[in-house]
């Protein structure tokens, strides 16, 4: 198949560095199934452990010219798969755990918010009930019915100054009310 087969791993890693395509190729067919094995067996997952193959690969072959040569290029490729397979699993579980953090905050957050706007909903109606009724009366009709003040003093029969005095007690009353049960 190829014609440099014959050769060992130092004379193959030697004309890697003089730019042989063909000792590279060697080199590859020599080690993928191992370097693959050893790659799933610490994964457990067969695209990510061809995808490190190949990027432990792509980085022979960048680096081919800084690098010293091995003692044992088979011991060699196996550190290098074994660490590229560290970092993976480092990215996969930070990963993972941003996602899970995530899920439980996004979780928490919009539970919390439910909560709170029902509790705060539960004060608002008590301090409101609490209000003398002509006050409230006037109060509802401008903030809940969007009435205007001239309206409100129609309906009531009473003049607009007496509507406005009816909102500024039902105001007074609410935040001494509200100022009691949010503290």
């Amino acid at each position: 198949m190829f014609a440099l087969e014959g050769y060992n791993d130092e004379q193959l890693f030697l004309l890697l560095q003089s730019g042989s395509k063909e000792a590279f190729n060697v080199i590859f067919h020599r080690y993928k199934k191992r370097l693959l094995i050893e790659a799933y067996s610490r994964l457990q997952d067969a695209e990510e452990s061809n995808d490190i193959l190949q990027e432990v690969f792509s980085w022979l072959w960048e680096k081919k010219n800084i690098l010293s040569p091995p003692q044992c290029l088979k011991a060699y490729l196996l550190r290098v798969i074994r660490n590229k397979c560290v970092d993976q699993i480092r990215r996969n579980s930070s990963t993972r755990d941003k996602k899970q953090q995530y899920t439980w905050l996004a979780d928490t957050h919009t539970t919390t918010i439910a909560i709170e706007n029902k509790e705060l909903g539960r004060q608002l109606d008590m301090a409101i009930s609490s209000i003398p009724p002509a006050s409230r009366l006037a109060f509802e009709q401008l903030y809940l019915h969007k009435k205007s003040l001239k309206e409100i003093a129609e309906q009531m029969d009473i003049n607009v100054q007496s509507v406005k005095n009816h909102i500024h007690r039902a105001l007074k009353n609410l935040r001494e009310n509200l100022k009691h049960s949010l503290s």
